[in-house]
């Protein structure tokens, strides 16, 4: 399906449309500028290297709240992986010649700067994109439209995706180049042209600039390309092994003049300056928590290491989201049933790995109580998932199995829901105050309240809609203009 969109149906480009539209939407209303030191030191870059044309952070230091900071000889420098200041800084100078918001975005810095907005959809755009991504990959693998898109939504609204999606974190746009990486991996055939091979080392490249543990990728991705050549001879792994390095050394590059200009040596990355996170700075000290005590972290509860208060018990992703338990009958389902068995071997190794890797993280999960380091990585357990749900479609022959299912499914999905609605409500910049609801739970006082808590940017969203409305009119008339230039 991924390699002949000419002849997609119309109600595939259809439903492309409406989920991409819909989820961007739906994050882009969560919106609420910038929530805290993280996000403030991925801005802050942005702006010092628009404005200053430097890396130094200069006067947009307090952004990152003196936490997310690198000091090198007495200079402040974000201590975030640059890669998701280098893409901002392309939204926050377009976002200059742009309109100026309707509503101000209640931001915890530069909230009067009507270029944060188009900053912030960076984050919407990367998670929709995913989403897009995933339904893509499930379609190509012959799960149904009506479960494809079920395991879409499910992931986008039930899973820390949504609260992602809408923070300048590095974890939305890392999802979208984990999941694009792999999508061109896995629909890459032997007689792909040089130019896919060119394409993925440069999106594996640039997801190391964003997340540094997006190294590990590259090797796993790389050992799969090779053991897919064929035939497997020299001229044909020149020919497919040459452009995928190529196309990593662009970031790769500018990555190590970064480091160079900023931490004296190329291969001497941010965390090693970092002021609040002494262990980040070797490998070894920074995945150095137990497994078993980090795995029950991660995906249920536990108690959080480093920085973590001894109180402090992190939600783990089955805690926060049981309805991806669903994924783990799929994948069964998805073993038996995938089209071409490589690809199940790679998403599903991709995500156990990384699960046993941010087990061991010093923190466990990044002492922020919700596992986030495995939000760029849930888009995989997304696929067996989709598994689970079209096997569930099957026995809606049986009315009293069909009852149980959707009920367990669908359970699973609104207790997710509510959880993440609480989760962001509860997370830095949102002011959720539960005492404030009145008795009679269901009136509309109470909605009204939790809706504003939560939907902080619904104001912004008629221009919004403009923009993503020109952005669908460029793209309709630019492939009826290529459609003609073949011929067709």
């Amino acid at each position: 399906m991924a390699n002949h969109w000419k002849q997609w149906p119309r109600g595939e480009w259809i439903t492309l449309i409406l989920l991409f539209v819909g989820l961007s939407s739906f994050y882009f209303a969560t919106v609420s500028g910038i929530t805290s030191s993280n996000d403030g030191s991925h801005y802050a870059l942005a702006r010092t290297m628009v404005e200053n044309h430097a890396f130094a952070l200069k006067q947009f230091d307090d952004y990152a709240e003196g936490n997310d900071i690198a000091v090198r000889e007495g200079v402040l420098y974000s201590d975030r992986p640059p890669g998701t200041a280098v893409l901002s800084t392309l939204f926050y100078t377009l976002g200059g010649r742009l309109p100026a918001p309707r509503s101000r975005l209640p931001s915890r810095h530069d909230a009067d700067n009507p270029r944060l907005l188009y900053v912030l959809l960076l984050p919407v755009w990367a998670g929709a994109g995913t989403a897009v991504l995933l339904y893509l990959f499930l379609r190509g693998q012959n799960v149904t439209r009506v479960g494809a898109v079920t395991a879409v939504l499910l992931f986008s609204l039930g899973t820390a995706q949504w609260k992602y999606s809408a923070v300048l974190f590095s974890h939305a746009l890392s999802g979208f180049l984990v999941l694009l990486a792999v999508f061109l991996a896995a629909h890459a055939a032997p007689s792909s042209r040089w130019g896919r091979y060119l394409l993925l080392g440069f999106v594996l490249g640039f997801a190391v600039l964003v997340e540094y543990s997006n190294g590990l990728l590259v090797i796993i991705v790389g050992l799969f390309v090779l053991s897919g050549i064929r035939p497997f001879t020299p001229r044909r792994i020149l020919a497919v092994m040459g452009p995928f390095v190529m196309g990593g050394l662009v970031p790769a590059a500018f990555l190590a003049y970064y480091n160079n200009v900023n931490f004296g040596s190329p291969f001497t990355l941010s965390y090693a300056y970092a002021v609040n996170y002494p262990w980040a700075g070797s490998f070894f000290s920074t995945f150095s928590w137990p497994l078993l005590p980090g795995l029950r972290a991660l995906l249920i509860w536990g108690e959080g290491g480093g920085w973590c208060d001894p109180t402090c018990v992190n939600q783990g992703l089955f805690l926060l989201s049981p309805v991806m338990l669903l994924a783990l009958p799929g994948v069964w389902f998805y073993f038996r049933r995938a089209r071409v068995r490589r690809q199940f071997w790679l998403t599903n190794t991709v995500f156990v790995i990384y699960l046993l890797l941010f087990a061991k993280h010093f923190t466990s999960h990044g002492f922020t109580g919700d596992g986030r380091y495995l939000v760029p990585f849930l888009s995989l357990l997304a696929i067996p998932l989709a598994y689970t749900l079209d096997w569930s479609l099957t026995q809606f022959q049986k009315p009293a199995r069909q009852f149980i299912l959707t009920g367990i499914i669908f359970g699973l999905f609104f207790l997710s829901w509510r959880n993440m609605f609480l989760h962001i409500g509860f997370s830095y910049n949102y002011h959720l105050d539960l005492s404030r609801l009145d008795r009679m739970i269901a009136s509309p006082q109470n909605w009204r309240y939790l809706g504003h808590e939560i939907f902080r940017n619904t104001g912004n969203l008629p221009l919004f809609w403009l923009l993503e409305g020109v952005g669908l009119g460029v793209g309709l008339i630019w492939s009826r203009y290529r459609g003609r230039g073949l011929g067709e």
